[in-house]
């Protein structure tokens, strides 16, 4: 295992660009995930990895395992010193160990249910809202090109494997999306007049548009929706958090067909 203890370290700095921006993670295609459930989500997916970091001294024996397991099987491994590895973490406290990786290569399933993210731009949300729809069952993402990078590391921590059950197909206008799919479409907008409880979600497939919290649907999303739905909300409260509105919407589309 190489040692890296200086920030000069042109290979150290590679990285740090790829855990501090997007832009880098689109340009290189290639990203980095922390953690052991991670580590244990891409082994099980087998996607090939292209170096595993361990933080010095790191004390977790399923780190460890997981660092031992990678260097066996000839991944290039790197121990960090802690203030470098601190920094490629998007976490103050992770596990320790980290993995290098190429983004794979992705296409719309032409199955199931999609969701549309038009215009998200924090990483968290954004890795929220892919863990709802791989739990709801859809099995494509499209993300506009104003959406923040899927793939980022700190999308991938909040997706938490997710990823890796999708097809995602990034910087796609919403025009394109209708010619990729050509289910319907609703757009969750909290000032639709039609509420989500009086709609027929139980079309075959079906697509589904989030807007950026505070924007909202562009005008470009907008008109790629058959129709737009709203969740019932109490008095006073304005709207739920990108994710969660998601959440409601996909999971009120399973419950509707799950009771038929």
């Amino acid at each position: 295992m190489k040692t890296i203890a200086s920030a000069a370290n042109a290979t150290f700095k590679r990285w740090l660009r790829l855990a501090q921006s997007t832009r880098a993670v689109r340009g290189e295609r290639r990203t980095i995930a922390e953690g052991v459930h991670l580590a244990a989500e891409l082994a099980a997916a087998r996607v090939p990895i292209e170096a595993v970091l361990a933080r010095r001294g790191v004390r977790r024996p399923d780190a460890q395992r997981w660092i031992d397991t990678f260097v066996a099987a000839g991944t290039p491994a790197y121990e960090l010193a802690a203030p470098l590895f601190d920094r490629l973490s998007p976490v103050a406290r992770g596990a320790g160990i980290a993995l290098v990786f190429a983004v794979p290569q992705s296409a719309p399933s032409g199955q199931g249910d999609c969701l549309l993210l038009d215009g998200v731009q924090e990483p968290g949300n954004a890795g929220a809202l892919l863990r709802v729809a791989a739990a709801a069952g859809v099995r494509t993402v499209f993300a506009t090109p104003g959406t923040v990078a899927l793939w980022s590391p700190k999308a991938l921590r909040g997706a938490q494997g997710a990823h890796l059950r999708l097809s995602i197909v990034e910087d796609v206008e919403p025009a394109r999306a209708r010619e990729l799919f050509g289910g319907p479409w609703l757009g969750a907008d909290a000032h639709a007049a039609d509420s989500l409880w009086q709609v027929d979600l139980r079309a075959p497939r079906m697509g589904w548009v989030v807007g950026a919290e505070g924007t909202g649907l562009s005008p470009a999303a907008a008109a790629l929706c058959d129709r737009r739905v709203a969740i019932p909300l109490a008095a006073a409260v304005e709207s739920l958090n990108v994710a969660a509105a998601a959440a409601v919407c996909l999971f009120e589309r399973r419950r509707q067909l799950l009771v038929g």
